[in-house]
């Protein structure tokens, strides 16, 4: 789809319009692309701490998105806003424990210490159900820097910028919270010149992120999506893409999507009533399965031929119409860079990572919600739900299985030809068409490639960081404590065997400062003569005293000398290298006699 910028008059020189509106596109495409938020990484919060301010009391969290430790920030939060939030949540049905009011005593110690175990406890059973943590309100609650806005009114500006190009259409009902995407909106319009006509569903929706395509390129791939037929894909009657979202218009089916259809509730409601409770008989039977499964297949296989690869395939993107047959919905999610619904479950999993094994993956989950009646939380099946048809079991376990991912999953055509798939017919209707240019295919698998180096890049993150925890607390366990106490304590007894021990100062002193005193200095021994020399070895041979243990001989202490010793040691060298022969002769003058006086 080309677009020329020249009028039809001239199109060998442009106007000055022209060339402002070019330049200003230039500007626009080297701006630096807005990074979005990524919803689908759950949140984990720990109760760190509590506070007691002068008029309430906030308990301090500390909440980490995804694995990472270092994205982490503090949340304080008060007990009344704990409150609120276990009341928003309600809508569920779940019974949820949270610890309760008190009147009098709430500031006490002991009761601010169990109150924050009951809170931590609430927090836990929260964020362990993926229905849970996924919830705005939640979201909101941990991370309100990210999450304060009001998404539906933004929405709803978008919207009515629509309405402006396209009087013809009026809202008839804002569906809220009938889907798990935090920053998709819903709402039911009709037209106005025939209110009676068949309504319908209009969706805005931001970009992902791994959102990587331009404006024009976007609207050239919505064009095919809007012009594509097919017996199993409802294609939008019209989508339009402006820089800050994508709004898309199809027909509205009065019976939901298929896990509606699943769980047995009515599209209308919010989806944590909805989908909080696995309907207790199945809803659907092996035949259904069977014939849903297989239309939903040839859809998938006939998008991935033409270059839509589809990965985003889950109960809640097919509907279900009341002749039994299956229709996708959303293609339009892999054109914004939407994260898959199980994008959690294959970070875990290192050998999927191309677009093809994804597709495959996310239709075995699929497969395993229809026969089940509850999604797999779970990267893998270790164990086949109970009342699952046999029919069944042997594609969930060529699907899902730890066996199956670990050698390979079969490919789309290889599916089809399965016997559980290829004895059922297929429904004849329109004919499938979908023209994709070439240049568009390119940049549909520049698209995809770009997607399979940021999954691979986060697989090899999620685990080096499992690796560092894993380690953390092999080192922090009680039994690896105990090893490295006894290790310590072997080390220290074989240094007490292999190096000499200092005697006590009490003992060792006198010993000390005797072998010192009988030593002469260097200075000394140096002046001294042979003589002085034998005899000084012959004293000290002399005072025979005992020497040191031969196992452990003392250690020489490096000691400063103090004055006082040096002074006694050399009085006593000079002592016993005393000798008789150094004295000098001398000649005696006697003036004792008397004296005679001459005269």
């Amino acid at each position: 789809i080309e677009y020329s910028p020249y009028s039809s008059h001239d199109k060998s020189k442009p106007s000055c319009i022209q060339i402002m509106a070019g330049a200003a596109r230039g500007v626009l495409e080297r701006t630096e692309k807005k990074v979005y938020m990524d919803d689908s990484i759950p949140l984990t919060a720990t109760i760190t701490t509590h506070r007691a301010l002068p008029s309430y009391v906030e308990f301090v969290m500390r909440v980490q998105r995804g694995s990472d430790p270092e994205d982490s920030w503090e949340a304080c939060h008060r007990y009344s806003e704990f409150s609120n939030l276990h009341q928003l949540l309600q809508v569920s049905g779940i019974n949820l424990t949270f610890p309760p009011k008190k009147l009098f005593g709430a500031n006490d110690r002991q009761f601010l210490i169990e109150r924050q175990q009951g809170l931590q406890e609430f927090l836990n059973a929260v964020l362990t159900q993926p229905l849970f943590s996924s919830a705005l309100e939640v979201k909101r609650f941990l991370d309100p820097q990210n999450y304060s806005d009001n998404f539906y009114e933004n929405a709803l500006r978008d919207v009515s910028m629509f309405f402006r190009s396209e009087p013809n259409w009026n809202i008839v009902e804002p569906l809220k919270d009938i889907g798990l995407r935090i920053r998709k909106q819903y709402y039911l319009i009709a037209s106005k010149s025939d209110p009676k006509s068949p309504k319908h569903l209009l969706s805005w929706c931001e970009p992902g992120p791994d959102f990587c395509l331009g404006e024009r390129e976007v609207d050239a791939a919505l064009k095919v999506l809007v012009e594509t037929k097919h017996p199993h894909i409802l294609s939008p009657v019209s989508a339009s893409f402006n820089g800050a979202g994508l709004m898309v218009v199809r027909m509205f089916n009065p019976g939901g999507s298929l896990r509606d259809a699943i769980y047995g509730c009515k599209p209308q409601q919010h989806f944590l009533h909805k989908y909080s409770h696995s309907p207790r008989v199945p809803a659907l039977t092996p035949a259904q399965i069977r014939s849903y499964s297989k239309q939903v297949l040839e859809a998938v296989n006939f998008l991935s031929g033409k270059g839509f690869v589809l990965g985003h395939i889950h109960p809640g993107n097919v509907i279900v119409d009341k002749g039994g047959c299956c229709k996708l919905v959303d293609i339009e999610n892999v054109l914004m860079g939407l994260p898959l619904l199980y994008r959690q479950n294959l970070l875990p999993i290192r050998k999927i990572h191309k677009h093809v094994d994804q597709t495959v993956y996310s239709f075995g989950h699929l497969l395993y919600e229809m026969s089940s009646g509850k999604p797999l939380t779970s990267p893998t099946m270790d164990e086949l739900p109970p009342d699952t048809p046999a029919c069944v079991v042997p594609i969930l376990e060529m699907l899902l299985s730890p066996q199956a991912i670990k050698n390979g999953l079969p490919s789309l055509t290889d599916l089809l030809s399965n016997s559980f798939f290829s004895e059922i017919g297929s429904m004849t209707g329109v004919k499938p068409t979908m023209k994709v240019p070439s240049k568009l295919k390119e940049v549909l698998q520049g698209m995809l490639d770009k997607g399979e180096v940021q999954l691979r890049e986060q697989q090899r993150r999620v685990s080096h960081f499992k690796k560092v925890s894993r380690a953390h607390e092999s080192l922090m366990s009680e039994e690896e404590k105990k090893k490295r106490r006894k290790k310590q304590k072997k080390q220290l007894s074989l240094q007490s065997v292999d190096e000499p021990q200092p005697y006590p100062v009490s003992k060792q002193l006198p010993r000390q400062q005797t072998i010192a005193s009988s030593q002469p200095t260097t200075h000394e021994a140096k002046h001294k003569s042979p003589s002085s020399k034998s005899t000084a070895q012959s004293s000290t041979a002399s005072s025979k005293v005992p020497p040191p243990p031969s196992t452990q001989p003392p250690t020489p202490v490096q000691q400063a000398p103090q004055k006082s010793d040096s002074n006694r040691g050399a009085l006593l060298g000079a002592i016993e290298g005393f000798s008789k022969n150094k004295l000098k002769k001398s000649v005696t003058n006697d003036r004792s006699g008397p004296s005679l006086g001459r005269r």
